[in-house]
Order: C-alpha cells, then sequence, then structure tokens
C-alpha cells in the first residue's frame, strides 16, 4: 500500500499537465526548465491572504530561479491586510483620493448596501468613506474557479450582481510561464446594465536574493521622469532611482506616464551586486506608477484605466521577466 501510494505521488508530480501543491493545500507550485513560482490557491479557507482589498486570481507568492528568490513573501504576517508576491487589485482607493476613482455602484449605494470591487465581489458600503486601510465586510462573493496546469492556470470569476444593482462582471486571467518570464493574460467583460470604470495594478512586492530595500537596488524607466515623494535614501540619476538609503518606515513616490510616449511600458528593478533583474511589462499604456517600498522591499506599481460599457470587455498584459547576469 505504502508502494502505491508513493507511485501515485510520483505521478501526479510528474506527469505533464499536473501541478503540484503544498502540504496544506493553499499554494501550488508551478515550474518551467528555468522557474519554480508558487500561486495562491484562491478558494482555500487557509490562503496566504484573506482580505477584501486584492483579488485572489493570479496571487503569486514566490518566484525563484536557480534557487534565488525575486518576491517578498514573510511566513509571519496579518492574512487580512498583509500580502506578499505579485497581488493584483482593482480600485484602490486612498484617503482624499479622486471622486472617480472610487468602485462602481460606491456613490450611489447607501450605507450597509454593496458596492463593486471587482476581483472580490461586493463589499458592504461603511459609514466612514472607503479607503485601502480599511476592511468592508464581504456581502456577496464572486465565484471563482481554477484550472491547473504544469506550468499554467486558468482562473475563471464570475459575479452577477444579487446586491449590486445593475454591476456585474466576468474575470478571467491565465498565468503562464514561458522561460524565464511570467505572464498573466487579463480580460474584463462588463456583464451588468451599467457602466464600469476601474483603475487597475498589481503591487510588486520585489526583494531579489534577499536583499534589503537599501543594499543598492536601481529602478529604471524607458522615458524621462520626475517622480514626487523621493526621500534622502533615494537618488534620482537620469532616469533611474538609486536605493542607498534606509526608509525608516515607508516612502510612497509617483510618477506621471508621459503624455504622447509610445514606446513599452516598463519598470525594471536591479540589484548590481546580486547580478539579478526584474522587467515589469504592462501591455497598456500606464495611468501612473506609483512606487511603494520599505526597507524590505521596493514595489512599483504600473495602473492602468479600464472604461467599459454594458457588454464590453478589455484584455491586456502584465509579464514578468526574471533575469540574472
Amino acid at each position: 500500500m505504502r508502494s502505491l501510494f508513493c507511485l501515485t505521488a510520483w505521478l501526479l508530480l510528474c506527469v505533464p499537465g499536473v501541478s503540484s501543491g503544498t502540504e496544506d493545500g493553499a499554494e501550488r507550485l508551478l515550474r518551467n526548465d528555468r522557474l519554480e513560482v508558487r500561486v495562491m490557491v484562491p478558494d482555500h479557507p487557509g490562503r496566504y491572504n484573506r482580505g477584501t482589498r486584492f483579488t485572489p486570481i493570479a496571487a503569486v507568492l514566490g518566484v525563484r530561479r536557480d534557487g534565488v528568490e525575486y518576491l517578498y513573501r514573510p511566513e509571519t504576517h496579518d492574512p487580512i491586510n498583509d500580502h506578499a508576491g505579485l497581488a493584483a487589485e482593482f480600485d484602490l482607493c486612498i484617503p482624499d483620493g479622486p471622486a472617480d476613482a472610487l468602485p462602481s455602484g460606491y456613490q450611489e449605494a447607501a450605507v450597509g448596501e454593496g458596492f463593486l470591487k471587482i476581483g472580490v465581489g461586493a463589499l458592504r458600503k461603511p459609514a466612514k468613506t472607503y479607503h485601502l486601510f480599511m476592511t468592508p465586510a464581504l456581502l456577496e462573493p464572486a465565484v471563482t474557479t481554477v484550472e491547473w496546469q504544469a506550468n499554467r492556470a486558468v482562473f475563471h470569476q464570475i459575479f452577477d450582481g444579487r446586491t449590486t444593482p445593475g454591476y456585474s462582471y466576468r474575470l478571467d486571467a491565465v498565468l503562464s510561464l514561458e522561460g524565464a518570464s511570467l505572464a498573466v493574460d487579463w480580460k474584463l467583460t462588463n456583464t451588468g446594465t451599467k457602466p464600469i470604470t476601474t483603475r487597475q495594478y498589481t503591487h510588486n512586492f520585489f526583494r531579489i536574493a534577499d536583499r534589503p530595500t537599501a543594499s543598492g537596488y536601481i529602478l529604471s524607466f524607458p522615458y524621462d521622469i520626475q517622480p514626487k515623494g523621493l526621500e534622502e535614501g533615494q537618488k534620482l540619476a537620469g532616469r533611474s532611482i538609486h536605493f542607498t538609503g534606509a526608509i525608516p518606515r515607508w516612502i510612497n513616490a509617483t510618477i506621471a506616464y508621459p503624455s504622447g510616449y509610445a514606446g513599452r511600458n516598463i519598470v525594471t528593478l536591479r540589484h548590481p551586486r546580486a547580478g539579478r533583474e526584474i522587467i515589469c511589462e504592462t501591455s497598456d499604456p500606464g495611468l501612473r506608477t506609483d512606487i511603494h517600498a520599505r526597507a524590505d522591499y521596493i514595489s512599483p506599481e504600473q495602473f492602468i484605466e479600464i472604461i467599459l460599457p454594458p457588454g464590453g470587455s478589455h484584455s491586456w498584459t502584465r509579464k514578468y521577466t526574471f533575469l540574472d547576469d
């Protein structure tokens, strides 16, 4: 019986088209000849993040190449408020942010009623103005399914909008590995009767080879930049920001996306002494790029805006290439 069990386990790991899971089942391991990628299982009760801010779809928790980790993922964390790796979010709400950045249906909903949080479902409108530091109750969850393969995961999410009249959607994402690259192909479809406007980004928790932020990272852009919000530990040099000093708490910097720029929407984070870099590319033109950084990680966040009439859909891709020198 023990031999049969071992043979079955070996077949699950080795047969093409089947991915392996972690011991508790909250993650799946995808791999190819270059990368090992850990992906959060979206409906597992013990998943890494269980809050209502980030979508559980295509949440990458770790990327290794040649045994070297490229992402930040602390084992001790708050599962409601903390995330790691590559965490996607729609409709980021910041204190004193623009009114047109609020989630669809938020302004018309009464306190206690539902508003749309794409990638999550419907949240209950709080009495105070909603922003990212709050944790509104989940009123109606979206239904998510996943098809797992050895180097690919296909996510489907349906939200029928019973608690958000006129607002419903379908969200699809294909996470795939090819060579040294990881890509997430997204598609959002408005299945409701009211238009949807949303702003989407991925919170990229980058930490190369376990090197802290002040150890010499260089964040580069393919266009001229004038960042707002840098502190003494970051220095602007041409089209690059050099991280050389301590960050006591955090920094939140913003870089405007240049009007008329027609090149590729790319951000590159390099650590020269580690001999590694990450190229982060978004298929859509940007709205802006925010840089959130702490002592342990750097998060360049490429925002895009999506406007959908009823029945409309939009597709975009976020691609990450993990290189060594």
